[in-house]
């Protein structure tokens, strides 16, 4: 049992395995052509569309589709950012304060109509959060789930019934008011009938998982291997494979 457990621990403590991530474009009904980033194969009947931190694309999404990819489903990042990113907090805020919340919306639209996958799983990391759980409303006939990390969410309980699928919501203890937030989204995801599962790590910050935060003085990567087993969890449970 302890040589088990030890084993488990090692493998939630390995970094990702793979650099398999591409790039690619995706085009609108406009005509224009938005960034994309795709991990896994194609035929897959499961998918997940991640929608990115501030920071835009960064190692950490490539690294977290090939993550997800290896799990044998179809990833797809789509760019909200008009083909920029991020570095440092100026850079991000700029970006974050430019960004048009109807193109952003349009953007994921496009990218989730893309997907041929029978059950689709978003995902929205801290300002991607609630982009994604307005997109799962949105798109409530062909996303059965969502995870967010860090991210504000939707308390109304009406929105949220609108919802195919429970939430996975995983936040860090001292991530001050998205933490407090999580209660008050838990029981509105109950009234609403879809539900949903909070994960809070203690001792952890905001954007935990990203490097790119703080300078990375507030990355933890336990917390971070963590947040991953319980999200693949989260999506063999409820994405179902």
């Amino acid at each position: 049992m302890r040589y088990q457990f030890a084993l488990l621990l090692s493998l939630a403590l390995s970094p990702a395995i793979g650099n398999s991530a591409e790039p690619g474009t995706l085009r609108l009904d406009d005509g224009s052509e938005v960034r994309t980033l795709s991990a896994g194969p194609e035929d897959s009947i499961e998918a997940i569309l991640m929608v990115h931190d501030w920071f835009g694309f960064s190692p950490f999404l490539s690294g977290s589709a090939d993550r997800l990819a290896a799990t044998g489903r179809q990833v797809l990042a789509v760019d909200l950012y008009e083909g920029k990113s991020a570095t440092t907090h100026h850079e991000a805020w700029q970006l974050l304060q430019a960004l048009d919340a109807d193109a952003a919306a349009a953007k994921i639209d496009a990218a989730l109509a893309s997907l041929e996958a029978e059950r689709i799983a978003i995902i929205g990391f801290s300002m991607g959060a609630p982009h994604a759980l307005n997109a799962a409303i949105r798109n409530s006939g062909s996303v059965v789930t969502a995870v967010v990390f860090y991210g504000a969410t939707i308390n109304d309980p009406g929105e949220l019934a609108k919802m195919s699928g429970p939430v996975l919501a995983i936040y860090g203890s001292k991530d001050g008011p998205a933490a407090d937030n999580a209660a008050t989204f838990s029981k509105a995801a109950d009234e609403a009938g879809i539900g949903a599962e909070i994960f809070v790590y203690p001792g952890a910050h905001h954007a935990f998982a990203q490097p790119l935060f703080n300078q990375g003085e507030t990355y933890d990567p336990e917390a971070t291997s963590v947040m991953w087993l319980i999200t693949e969890d989260f999506l063999r449970r409820r994405l179902g494979s």
